[in-house]
Parts: structure tokens; sequence; C-alpha cells
């Protein structure tokens, strides 16, 4: 009887371990792909933050001002050697209401008194409609520099402000930003 006993439990134990371990693999598969649904989110989440962070680095202004409730902002400048050009990017914003502003009379001084004159064929839409608080992205060529200078003394444009509601209740302004850094590529 004894005998009978202890080889019962001993059966039992063993199917019960075995039935254990089945579940522990299935358990283990089971963690196995929650890691790797993880893993694809996680991934998800690092190129998310990538592009948001190059959002930032993109609209960190190095000069802003406000005129006639319009936001300008600098954010890079570069100089191609190649090309002999130097390249403005700005930002440009409105902050009451939606309109069409008209860019002109682009030029840049550098720290040796050369005045340069816009490339529009290589720059942007100089006359870009603007919604409230959305901003964007204007880049301005100049053509034919000397010598490859290292700061701008002044960048300066003019702009005409027409709103939507009204065309002919336009306002005009001249923007300047003094001493801006080029970076040479």
């Amino acid at each position: 009887m004894r005998k009978i006993l202890l080889l019962s439990t001993v059966l039992c134990s063993i199917f019960m371990y075995c039935q254990n371990n089945n579940d522990l693999k299935n358990e283990i598969e089971k963690i196995k792909i929650e890691i790797t649904e993880l893993r694809s989110d996680i991934q998800t989440v690092k190129s998310h933050n990538i592009y948001l962070n190059k959002i930032l680095e993109i609209n960190t202004p190095i000069l802003e001002q406000k005129l006639n409730n319009n936001e300008y902002k600098i954010t890079k400048i570069v100089g191609n050697k190649k090309e002999n050009t130097i390249s403005i990017n700005f930002l440009i914003a409105a902050k009451d209401e939606n309109k069409t502003s008209i860019l002109l009379d682009f030029s840049i001084v550098d720290l040796l008194g050369n005045e340069y004159q816009v490339d529009l064929k290589r720059s942007t839409n100089t006359f870009p409609k603007l919604t409230v608080n959305v901003p964007m992205n204007i880049k301005i060529t100049f053509k034919d520099i000397i010598e490859e200078p290292k700061i701008i003394k002044l960048f300066r444009f003019s702009s005409r402000n027409e709103p939507e509601r009204n065309s002919a209740d336009f306002n005009k302004s001249k923007q300047e930003f003094r001493d801006l850094n080029v970076n040479w590529e």
C-alpha cells in the first residue's frame, strides 16, 4: 500500500509538473510577444521624439521681432562656399488675423559694407498667405557673396500686409536684423 501511495504521489507530481511546465511555456511565449510589441511602441515613440526635436531645433530663433501684428524669427543663416551664396531662413506668423504678406526689397550688408541683393530664383515664395499663429518658413538666398563673411551686419526687407477681410486696409513696415553669424558649408 505504501508503494502504491508513493507511486501515485510521484505520478501526480510528475503530471502536475508537466502541466505547470506547459503553462510556463505558454506564459513565456505571451511575455515574448508583449516584449516585441513594447519594443515596437518604444521605437515609434523614439521616432516621434526625434521628429519633434528637429522641429524644435528648426523653430528655435536666432533673432526675432514683432511688427504690425506679425512675428518674424530668423532660424538659420548658411553660406554656401561653392555657389558663393548666403541663405537666410526665417519664420513669419500673423498674430491678429489671416492675411497676405508681400515681402520686398531684401538685402544684406556685411562688415566691409558690401551690399548683396536677393536671388529670387533660389528663394521661396515671398508672397505668403498667413494664417493666425501658423508660422510660414521663408528662405531668402543672396548671390555673388565676396570673401565668405562670418557676420552679416544688416539683413533688411520691407513687408506689406493685406488682411483677407479687406486688402485695401494694408499696412507697411521695414524689418531690420543686425549682427547675424553665418555658418559656412
